[in-house]
């Protein structure tokens, strides 16, 4: 079991890197006296330390951040007495929760009982790590939603850039930029958006003719990271589409939806209340960080969970649970903002990832046959996953311009 979230962490605290989200909350640990590191990106070494301490069973974002781990203990700096892993947990029909359980006993196997696992829960949103006090939570949620808004307009910036490379050149120059703000004075995230506004304006673009926008839902965990999508985001842009893909935002406003739920339920009053304020200011931080880009970009704020879920109703009933919602929800955002295909990205045999799988038909038909391709990721480039992308995106050619003629018929 993973330790107890009861004490002040006197350790590094080591933050695999799902997105470049995790430089944020680097950054907010690090504003709150911890010791934080980002691991680096998972590659081929990660896979070949996650082979020998996994079975090849499990959920491949199990595999690749266990991987990642037990690769970080062989690092000649690392000392078990002083290193944690920030692995948070979850509850609902994914495999999510087991993953810190699981990796205690991998650190045990490998001789390392002594290093910890800082695992907060869902169960409350994320609220109740001793040490992860109100302060972290703030400049963790600040920095996280000024990276989601970040990732939106470099998605939406480099399928039109001019001078190829400068989208992502000022991309890293603006992640630095949150990583500073939210370590140093906080109040100065306000005017780091501004500043990406004014480099993001700088860019030589040319969007005259939009490209069809392909939104990308499905697990959290394989549809942010580059390396277990197999760059997913590059290789649409690289056949001429422009993709957006689900905030990891969107997860956290679920976890507050859900416990607010369950406190009702319980008539836990005072937890309810808990909630609501918690959900109402971070939605107010995000309108304020986005504010300033609303005019740059198409998919500058998201909708409320509760809008989410409704979406979603028709489809699944809302005792389900879990990201099957959110992604079905989203999904229909997203063709409600023009997308001309969506991609439902999964870990190979992904409970809610084959629910939604299971719905796509129907949903395909609800919604003018538009494109859905679901694709489930194992850690293995399939050969025809290539042929399957550049069909997908060329379905969703097809259906831009007959989205097009029946506008203007």
């Amino acid at each position: 079991m993973p330790e107890p979230n009861n004490k002040r962490l006197d350790r590094t605290i080591y933050i695999p890197q799902m997105a470049d989200h995790a430089f944020a909350v680097g950054a907010a640990l690090r504003a709150c006296g911890f010791d934080a590191e980002v691991l680096p990106e998972s590659d081929e070494e990660t896979l070949r330390w996650a082979k020998k301490h996994t079975s090849g069973k499990e959920c491949f974002p199990f595999i690749a951040t266990s991987g990642d781990i037990v690769k970080k203990t062989q690092s000649p700096d690392f000392v078990p007495e002083r290193a944690a892993f920030f692995i948070p947990t979850a509850h609902g029909p994914c495999r999510f929760g087991q993953y810190c359980q699981l990796q205690r006993i991998t650190l045990d196997r490998v001789g390392l009982p002594q290093v910890m696992i800082l695992s907060p829960d869902s169960r409350d949103s994320y609220s109740s790590t001793k040490g992860l006090n109100i302060n972290f939570q703030i400049r963790g949620w600040l920095g996280m939603v000024a990276t989601d808004i970040l990732e939106k307009l470099a998605r939406e910036t480099r399928p039109y850039e001019l001078i190829p490379g400068q989208t992502d050149r000022v991309y890293g120059e603006c992640l630095s930029l949150i990583s500073q703000a939210i370590e140093g004075r906080i109040t100065a995230i306000w005017k780091t958006m501004r500043v990406i506004r004014r480099k993001f304006a700088e860019i030589a673009i040319d969007r005259r003719v939009r490209k069809p926008i392909i939104g990308i839902v499905g697990e959290i965990y394989i549809r942010s990271n580059r390396f277990c999508n197999n760059n997913l985001v590059r290789k649409i842009e690289s056949l001429g589409g422009e993709a957006w893909v689900a905030p990891i935002s969107e997860w956290i406003f679920y976890t507050n939806y859900m416990y607010l739920a369950h406190s009702r339920d319980r008539g836990q009053r005072v937890d309810a209340l808990k909630a609501r304020l918690k959900n109402g200011a971070q939605k107010w931080m995000e309108h304020m960080l986005a504010k300033p880009l609303h005019h740059m970009l198409l998919n500058a704020e998201d909708p409320d969970t509760e809008t989410v879920v409704e979406y979603s109703a028709p489809y699944m009933h809302p005792s389900f649970g879990g990201e099957a919602i959110l992604s079905i929800g989203k999904a229909i955002d997203y063709i409600k903002r023009g997308a001309s295909g969506i991609i439902n990205a999964m870990p190979f045999t992904c409970m809610p990832g084959l629910v939604v799988t299971a719905i796509s038909k129907k949903f395909r038909e609800d919604f003018n046959n538009i494109p859905w391709l679901n694709i489930a990721y194992d850690g293995q480039e399939e050969n025809t996953a290539m042929t399957r992308l550049q069909a997908f995106v060329h379905q969703a050619k097809e259906h831009q311009r007959w989205t097009k003629d029946q506008a203007a018929g």
